[in-house]
């Protein structure tokens, strides 16, 4: 588990969730005005917090967890409710005391980034936020959430992607088939092969002139596995993959080898919802 610390009179805002800003601010301003308790620090709010907390206690030279949320015991594969600090293997734990000792002697608070400890590639980030609890006792708060980075890189991956491609959600008929699809996404390469740049809104798969003719059903249950592919329709001068996910599918549109022809399309005038 690697280890990344900042310490500082902010936290990085680009890396930061609005429960961490949440939890700072807060911090700051019951240290200022001499109200920092764990109860006024972590008392309900909009912000649900409790999953994510781990709460230490000092122990001598060592900390030990006395408190747990669901989302850090998942995270660990365990509670470590009980455990000392000390008692895990490996160097991220000795990074850990060393962060937690100094947050109880300098009395700072910190904002850390680091992989998950059970090797499977997530991200973890959050504060450490010391308190007083009585002279020469400082115990130490902890709220740690996954970083999801997964929506930009899809969304990088979707729209720089030399695949056309549209993503709709599926209008169905009365016999519960997919007949049509509000669009929600579509790539750069698919505005291209389309010649289209109107905007998405309230917009249907048979709005778009080419696809005004798209002949195609398929059946949304039973449930497939995600990404699974329905069949290739062919289209006027166009061949399209369906691929149905869950909750939506999604086209893969390439220029038909016999034409090979790039379409002109204008733009389709919106009709409500």
């Amino acid at each position: 588990m690697a280890l990344e610390v900042f310490q500082g009179a902010s936290i990085p805002r680009e890396l930061s969730s609005a429960a961490m800003e949440f939890l700072w601010a807060k911090w700051k301003t019951l240290t200022a005005t001499k109200g920092l308790t764990l109860q006024r620090l972590t008392e309900e709010s909009s912000h649900q917090l409790r999953d994510n907390l781990l709460i230490l206690m000092p122990v001598e030279d060592d900390f030990v967890h006395v408190y747990a949320g669901a989302a850090i015991q998942i995270s660990l594969g365990h509670n470590p409710t009980g455990h000392m600090v000390s008692q895990d293997n490996g160097q991220a734990a000795l990074d850990l005391l060393e962060l937690y000792r100094h947050a109880a002697k300098h009395q700072v608070p910190s904002f850390v980034r680091m992989t998950g400890p059970r090797a499977r590639g997530d991200i973890w980030q959050g504060l450490v936020l010391p308190i007083r609890v009585a002279d020469g006792l400082v115990m130490v708060i902890c709220y740690a959430e996954q970083a999801s980075p997964q929506h930009e890189v899809y969304e990088y991956l979707f729209q720089t992607s030399q695949e056309a491609m549209v993503v709709a959600s599926p209008i169905v008929n009365d016999v519960g088939d997919a007949i049509d699809g509000w669009v929600v996404m579509i790539n750069e390469a698919a505005r291209r092969l389309l010649n289209f740049r109107g905007s998405i809104g309230n917009l249907r798969l048979k709005h778009l002139t080419a696809l005004e003719r798209l002949d195609f059903s398929f059946k949304l249950h039973p449930p497939v596995e995600p990404g699974t592919l329905i069949r290739t329709v062919p289209g006027p001068g166009l061949d399209l993959e369906v691929v149905r996910f869950a909750q939506v599918f999604a086209l893969v549109i390439r220029p038909n080898p016999e034409t090979g022809r790039r379409l002109a399309v204008e733009a389709p005038a919106l009709v409500p919802a």
